[in-house]
């Protein structure tokens, strides 16, 4: 059986930026998982460069272009 591609792409304010290669994945929780760790780097450089960490959403997108996820990357803060 054939897994399926998982595209994690970026949506933030009015730009949009597309996972073009997307990730061969066993199934959307692996999908969330990888998108989680992309996350947290992505989060951790915006940081490191003084950006602000608000407004971006990831959107997982299946091989159909169907959006199969959507979480703003800064639910992966663990601010308690």
């Amino acid at each position: 059986m054939r897994m399926p591609r998982y595209f994690m792409n970026i949506r933030d304010g009015d730009a949009f930026i597309e996972d073009e290669e997307g990730s061969v994945l066993p199934d959307i929780e692996a999908a969330l998982h990888e998108a989680t760790l992309a996350a947290r780097d992505i989060l951790a450089s915006k940081l490191r460069a003084g950006g602000k960490v608000n407004g971006q959403i990831f959107e997982i997108t299946d091989e159909n272009d169907v959006v199969c996820a959507t979480f703003p990357l800064r639910d992966v803060l663990n601010l308690e």
